[in-house]
């Protein structure tokens, strides 16, 4: 069998076989949670998902023309499966945690720098409290501080 190329050039039509995809097709539905007026969760899930399987390239190009019309999603394995690493449910579960844990202790570095700032800011003011009453005393001598 043959058929044309873009440029009107022949090609054999086994030069394309061999090119196949593995892909699941699900079908999803929005859904959003409201937690007040500042913040919304929103998320899809999942109605049905279909189980792996291979399809030629020309089926591929069909369905992912029909996706949109028919409201699927097709979700496609790499073909370098050494390359493609399956997580599972747990590894996801603890980068999570990892990055909770991380943002923790970010968050309590900004609040320790915080409060450094304001025991600098503090110690600043207390000496400059010191200088003004070393002053004061100067000017008006030790008997007016002993009245306050």
């Amino acid at each position: 069998m043959v058929w044309r190329c873009h440029k009107g050039k022949e090609a054999s039509k086994d030069k394309g076989k061999g090119m196949t995809h593995k892909i699941a097709i699900i079908t999803t539905r929005d859904s959003t949670r409201g937690y007040g007026d500042d913040y919304d969760d929103y998320g899809k899930i999942i109605d049905s998902i279909t189980n792996w399987e291979e399809v030629s390239d020309e089926d591929y190009k069909t369905l992912t023309y029909a996706a949109h019309r028919l409201n699927f999603k097709i979700i496609e394995q790499p073909t370098d499966t050494k390359a493609f690493i399956a997580k599972s449910i747990a590894d996801y579960t603890a980068i999570a945690k990892a990055e909770a844990i991380r943002d923790a202790e970010e968050k309590q570095k900004r609040a320790d720098a915080a409060l450094a700032r304001k025991f600098k800011k503090e110690l600043k003011d207390t000496a400059s409290k010191k200088k003004m009453l070393a002053k004061l005393i100067q000017e008006l001598g030790p008997e007016a501080v002993a009245e306050i």
